[in-house]
């Protein structure tokens, strides 16, 4: 392998590794880009050589690419999903497991734009330990798609395909690619047509789009194999200017590149960096002299393996301390595992001649697959009081109309009911569901989960609409037509001023008028208590350990006392016959000071949202209040 291009992969996980260590480098997430155009250069060269040799085959070349690739991720995979059961954060488990199913499929970037819309910046996406497999994804499916392009091309042309038509074909595909990637990272498109929607799985094109799906990406690989394909030859002299170039271009981009709408045009200037340095270089040629040469060939030879690891360990670390020293410390002890990676299992699957029979390459293939598949089989949820609610469970989190009819997945039919209960409001009725579904069920009553988070559920102008029905417009309408007996009603506490400046309670008033005239008994559920600690951000060997920060004990009159809403709930219920007050206030926190761990179980799962175990501890009093209600009738 030319040293130059490990020189080069020894500068570009370095900039990674540092960015994702939270030490110096504010752009160096740009490495990843470089890795790119490497790649691009890299395969370019191999199948340049066989098609001088005239043996290009496709099974050889995908052989390759899998014992290249394949069994260090699948190790890596099979280690990190088992140990993320005990040192990946609670709230960050679930999303690690799922990645790493769809990383041992090569479509991890895939599961990651379309089930975390969140974006690769946002600190919520960054507590997943595999959230860096979407490069490596990205990678085997440029692999693949090359591959077959080019054996396509061979087939069709008789193996007569002439370099310089190649790169012009080349050319053509990286430059829409290019072009894509930049308008849609700076300027989001709205999707028209239904059939690209539903291939896409998405309303419109953003930059998350164009950071993780190989459309966008296309070009920086293509680059790469261009550079190749050209061979330029430039004389020493202006050799020495383009690398002086290269050099300072990749040191601005390390720090200057903004991550807003990245990538866009700013990803011109590492690819450039990258195009710069790998000009004109023989086998012999090399970047750096000397022992600065060594140590960043010896991090080049290991980049793959490294990068497979400093991410998952630097995860496990975190919940035990967030401080740039400790992330940094992590990601440099993830050397050792990296490089017993490379030395036992890169080395050894890649460079030893009986894996090369076509045969044990398939084997090879699957098992790397299949074992960290049956590793996600073994994973536990050790803090299962801190899990997702019933209505998340369901998939009734977002309020879909199409999922609360009556077979649909959201209504829960219970055998000998006569009437229907609905409950209604954001996250804050979706953490009740254990506790309506209970109390429904006891007292004979159907249950509908229509519950939309993040969705006040008021009407924001303070009057129904006509022309334009908000979404809880539709779900109180949904209540009438289905004729519910009960209506639990529960929300956060949003910003007093709506539309027109509508005040919360005149927003809200309406909803109860409708209601109530349509005959609809309706529980008002008080504000909650908010207690302000997040356990999810704890991993479960730190709780075991009890090293958890998340633990807290508050004063309960203060907790009662922030609620600034309850006057307001209590007025508007007092306005309107069968309307009552449910408040959970006392349930929760019956002594002085309220705790959010009690008998080895979490009461609140977050910083305003109460946990499955308190949720059904909430079961008997509910059910109560809907009994007396329902008895006033």
């Amino acid at each position: 392998m030319r040293r130059d291009i490990q020189e080069l992969r020894g500068v570009a996980i370095l900039l990674v590794v540092l960015y994702h260590a939270g030490a110096i480098l504010p752009s160096g997430f740009i490495g990843v880009d470089v890795f790119f155009v490497i790649s691009g250069f890299v395969i370019a060269g191999s199948v340049r050589r066989s098609m001088r040799a005239d043996d290009f085959s496709l099974s050889s070349f995908i052989g390759k690419r899998v014992r290249r690739i394949l069994p260090a991720l699948s190790v890596m995979l099979t280690i990190v999903v088992l140990a993320s059961s005990w040192f990946s954060s609670v709230a960050s488990r679930v999303q690690t497991v799922r990645t790493g199913l769809f990383a041992s499929l090569g479509g991890a970037n895939l599961f990651l734009y379309r089930f975390r819309p969140d974006g690769y910046f946002e600190v919520s996406e960054k507590t997943n330990a595999l959230l860096h497999t979407w490069s490596l994804s990205l990678e085997e499916q440029f692999y693949l798609a090359f591959a077959i392009a080019i054996a396509v091309a061979f087939r069709i042309f008789n193996g007569r395909v002439s370099q310089s038509s190649a790169v012009r074909a080349i050319a053509l595909v990286g430059f829409v690619s290019f072009v894509l990637c930049v308008v849609v990272a700076h300027f989001t498109i709205s999707l028209s047509s239904s059939i690209l929607r539903l291939l896409l799985a998405a309303d419109e094109l953003d930059s998350t789009f164009a950071f993780y799906l190989p459309l966008t990406r296309a070009w920086e690989f293509l680059a790469g194999v261009s550079l190749c394909w050209l061979n330029i030859r430039v004389e020493p002299r202006l050799l020495l200017i383009l690398r002086v170039s290269g050099v300072l271009l990749l040191l601005a981009s390390s720090t200057i590149v903004p991550v807003d709408r990245f990538p866009g045009l700013f990803t011109l200037m590492p690819v450039m960096a990258a195009m710069l340095l790998l000009i004109n270089s023989s086998e012999s040629s090399a970047l750096m002299s000397g022992r600065l040469g060594i140590v960043f060939r010896w991090l080049g030879d290991r980049s793959y393996s490294w990068y497979l690891w400093h991410w998952p360990i630097i995860q496990f670390v975190y919940p035990f301390s967030s401080s740039r020293w400790a992330q940094l410390t992590a990601a440099l002890a993830s050397l050792l595992p990296a490089h017993l990676s490379f030395a036992y299992v890169e080395q050894r699957f890649r460079n030893r001649a009986i894996w090369r029979s076509s045969r044990r390459t398939r084997v090879l293939g699957v098992v790397s697959i299949l074992i960290p598949i049956a590793a996600l089989s073994a994973t536990r949820d050790f803090e299962p009081s801190l899990s997702f609610h019933l209505d998340a469970e369901m998939g009734c989190e977002y309020g879909e109309l199409s999922r609360l009819q009556e077979n649909g997945p959201c209504t829960l039919t219970f055998d000998g009911a006569q009437s229907t209960a609905i409950l209604l409001g954001d996250s804050h009725a979706g953490h009740l569901s254990e506790a309506f579904v209970g109390a429904s069920k006891e007292l004979g009553m159907n249950a509908i989960l229509a519950v939309r988070g993040n969705s006040p559920f008021v009407y924001p102008g303070g009057l129904r609409e006509v022309a334009n029905p908000s979404q809880t417009q539709l779900l109180v309408d949904l209540a009438i037509t289905r004729k519910v007996s009960v209506a639990v009603i529960a929300q956060s506490d949003y910003a007093n001023n709506f539309a027109s400046g509508v005040d919360w309670e005149s927003a809200f008033r309406p909803v109860l008028e409708d209601l109530t005239a349509a005959g609809v008994r309706v529980v008002v559920v008080a504000q909650s208590v908010l207690m302000d600690a997040d356990p999810r951000m704890c991993s479960p060997i730190q709780i075991s350990l009890s090293r958890c920060d998340q633990l807290v004990s508050r004063d309960t009159n203060e907790l009662f006392a922030a609620r600034k809403r309850l006057s307001s709930e209590k007025r508007l219920v007092s306005e309107f016959q069968g309307v009552a007050l449910f408040d959970s206030a006392q349930i929760l926190c019956p002594d002085t000071r309220c705790s959010n761990r009690r008998q080895n179980e979490w009461w609140w799962r977050d910083g305003g949202h109460i946990s499955i175990p308190a949720s059904r501890a909430l079961t008997g009093d509910l059910s109560a209040v809907i009994r007396s209600l329902i008895a006033q009738a």
